[in-house]
């Protein structure tokens, strides 16, 4: 893989793809672990909006800080489509529930139902999710060149970080 600054939401998912692969993790990580990690992600930028849920802090309000938060919700979203996408996913291969028609995959996902296949995922719970994490992103003023940057660096921080701080 071309290790490079990402030009589009594709480039992040490669990335993402190449980051989470050389993580030495301890434990297989899981579906409930990514969602419990977005969710968490989301928390953490909305603490360091102006706009926090805390309305009983007093916290300086710093953009760098927000726009950090705001990337690393599209670092644990490109990690779930690419979870959702990995045809080397054990779990969702030994799945009992999977039902193979024609190389297209329906994983039932609460009441709807995850269609994958070897060129995209869809469903509509992702690309609503997608949606908003795009109307979030220019509601709060910034643009696409703003994420990918700040996605790179932020990265690029990650990639050094393992083997030291992480496994």
């Amino acid at each position: 893989m071309e290790i490079k600054k990402p030009k589009n939401f594709r480039g992040i998912l490669s990335l993402q793809k190449y980051l989470d692969d050389n993580i030495n993790n301890i434990r297989t990580r899981t579906f409930e672990d990514i969602k419990m990690s977005l969710i968490a992600e989301c928390v953490e930028f909305n603490e360091e909006t102006m706009f926090s849920h805390k309305t009983w802090k007093t916290k300086e309000y710093r953009r760098d800080k927000e726009l950090e938060e705001l990337t690393d919700v599209y670092f644990f979203f490109a990690q779930l489509i690419n979870y959702l996408d990995d045809d080397e996913n054990e779990a969702l291969q030994e799945a009992p529930y999977i039902s193979r028609e024609r190389s297209i995959y329906f994983i039932p996902v609460g009441p709807e139902k995850l269609r994958m296949n070897s060129d995209y995922v869809y469903t509509d719970k992702l690309a609503i999710a997608m949606d908003e994490l795009i109307a979030i992103t220019y509601q709060y003023n910034y643009t696409t060149d703003n994420i990918l940057n700040s996605y790179w660096v932020k990265w690029n921080r990650n990639m050094r970080r393992i083997g030291k701080e992480w496994n």
